[in-house]
């Protein structure tokens, strides 16, 4: 079974990705594009090629982030979830 939120590593990459581009003037970002910079960070930089990244973690690394940094609310555009079950994982 997949796992739904991102390991600690993973978000903490996430978060110095989103933090340090919103700080050199970025208004906004992909947050999936931030994915796809962390996967080739541990695929190649890294050299872990078994490293797996699942794409559920995007929303939530996403909110996580923008409820921790309130002074960028639009950094990156959330849609409306549509499961109780993906709002409950917001508390991770």
């Amino acid at each position: 079974m997949a796992r739904k939120i991102a390991p600690p590593d993973v978000q903490e990459l996430f978060d110095s990705l989103a933090l340090g581009l919103a700080r050199n003037g970025f208004k906004r970002y992909s947050a999936r594009a931030l994915l796809h910079v962390i996967r080739w960070h541990y695929h190649v930089a890294k050299g872990e090629r078994e490293f797996k990244c699942n794409d559920m973690w995007t929303p939530l690394m996403a909110r996580n982030w923008l409820r921790r940094h309130p002074q960028y609310p639009d950094f990156f555009e959330l849609r409306e979830r549509r499961r109780k079950a993906d709002k409950d994982d917001d508390d991770f």
